[in-house]
């Protein structure tokens, strides 16, 4: 869209929602009249770069990059007017996604995550593909005080989904009207757990789409009362939730599934996400509370493997026509950054179809029973370790950010061990 063409949208609305994801991907930003965005649709605003550095509470924390003896200092952040749209969920409001620059005219900011997401799709457009990305995420609904919506726990009850229909459509027809492809929601296994799947789309976009879809439905899931969230693991002994994607390819400029017809691109494409999974789990996997999704018989993958129609697996190739051949990719958490995970799994695959890579064997039966197959670390600890120390990490990342998002790992560790629990004082404060 052009400032002229933005002119137009915006001349019967009042207000635009301006934002960029933080390194969690949660939505920081203004919200503008319409004549003051036109104007920093041409010039940028200057905005802090605290949000590229604080924690997942927002609590700022010193990191080499923004620091006390950098004085914090601003950042430059264009509107990226291709993602203007209508905000359905406000009246008279637009909304828009920005991008973060060091400085006007300046190279992308190192910790701009849709930023590190385009630099994986150009790696994979060197080898002559485009990928097709689409999210499916898993939430819960609760209590304003946090506790389980219902007890049932029944996958796609189409009764209880009658019961909340009028939160989850609202849900569908907002996301719809804001130009996010939702294909549909349903009830999933745990107590209040529902999950939205949306259409493939190019993958900067369908991060945008995940991205945008975690932002409204808590918005919706307020205005009823409720509240949603994506923690992983919100509660003892249920299902996690999960943030997967299913990704294909098609030439470059052509709209056909390369997977259909070329099974040494789709080797290719899997083998590389395989050898990448284990150095890619910080990114897959950004809280303490992620890693307790990784029991075995959660559906939640804890080994490296693929398989067909296979629940058990990390990679599962879904049954259906020829046509649709895809990875659905299992390792992400519900929390995770969507253009974090998109760059990762992107990239990966890029490098496996650049090097040739031949994946394993498929897996056939139950891969929690398989000792021998490699096993995703346990700990945000471990795997902030082997995402800092790898080369490839460093590569699709950059230093900058594999640096940052290493500490605040460490630090979300820290604080995770250096708390004292309900747990602990029920079990040890006063023992027989």
């Amino acid at each position: 869209m052009q400032l002229r063409d933005a002119e137009r949208f915006l001349s019967d609305l009042d207000t635009v929602e301006c934002c960029f994801p933080d390194t969690w991907g949660v939505f920081v930003g203004r919200r503008m009249p319409a004549p003051v965005f036109l104007r920093a649709a041409e010039r940028g605003i200057s905005m802090p770069n605290a949000p590229f550095a604080w924690n997942v509470r927002g609590d700022i924390d010193a990191v080499p990059f923004t620091n006390p003896d950098t004085g914090f200092p601003n950042m430059h952040v264009m509107p990226d007017l291709s993602t203007l749209r209508p905000a359905p969920w406000a009246d008279r409001t637009a909304f828009c996604l920005m991008d973060a620059f060091l400085e006007p005219g300046g190279d992308p900011h190192p910790l701009d995550t849709r930023a590190i997401a385009r630099r994986a799709v150009a790696s994979l457009a060197d080898t002559g593909y485009e990928a097709w990305v689409g999210p499916e995420l898993e939430l819960y609904l609760t209590t304003p005080d946090g506790q389980p919506l219902y007890d049932d726990h029944r996958c796609w009850s189409m009764t209880l989904g009658a019961e909340y229909e009028p939160i989850l459509g609202e849900i569908r027809s907002t996301l719809l009207a804001a130009g996010v492809p939702v294909e549909s929601t349903q009830t999933e296994g745990g107590p209040g757990q529902w999950e939205i799947n949306v259409a493939p789309a190019a993958p900067v976009q369908a991060a945008d789409h995940a991205a945008i879809l975690k932002y409204v439905v808590k918005v919706v899931a307020r205005r009823h009362g409720v509240r949603a969230t994506f923690m992983p693991m919100p509660f003892q002994s249920v299902e996690g939730s999960g943030h997967h994607l299913h990704e294909s390819l098609r030439a470059r400029g052509g709209t056909a599934n390369v997977f259909a017809e070329d099974d040494a691109v789709f080797g290719g494409y899997l083998a590389g996400v395989l050898e990448h999974m284990v150095d890619l789990t910080a990114v897959n996997l950004p809280s303490v509370n992620a890693y307790k999704r990784l029991k075995d018989y959660t559906f939640a993958p804890n080994r490296v493997c693929w398989a067909l129609d296979n629940r058990t697996a990390a990679v599962r190739i879904p049954a259906g026509d020829p046509e649709d051949r895809r990875l659905e990719i299992r390792t992400g958490s519900s929390d995770a950054n969507p253009y974090l995970i998109v760059a990762g799994t992107v990239a990966a695959g890029a490098d496996g179809i650049a090097r040739r890579l031949t994946p394993p064997p498929p897996i056939e039966g139950d891969a929690y029973r398989d000792d021998a197959l490699e096993r995703l670390p346990a700990t945000i600890g471990a795997a902030a370790d082997l995402f800092e120390g790898s080369a490839f990490c460093k590569d699709v990342f950059g230093e900058v950010f594999v640096e940052t998002f290493s500490l605040l790992c460490r630090r979300e560790e820290a604080a995770y061990r250096e708390h004292v629990s309900d747990w602990e004082r029920a079990r040890y404060l006063e023992p027989s």
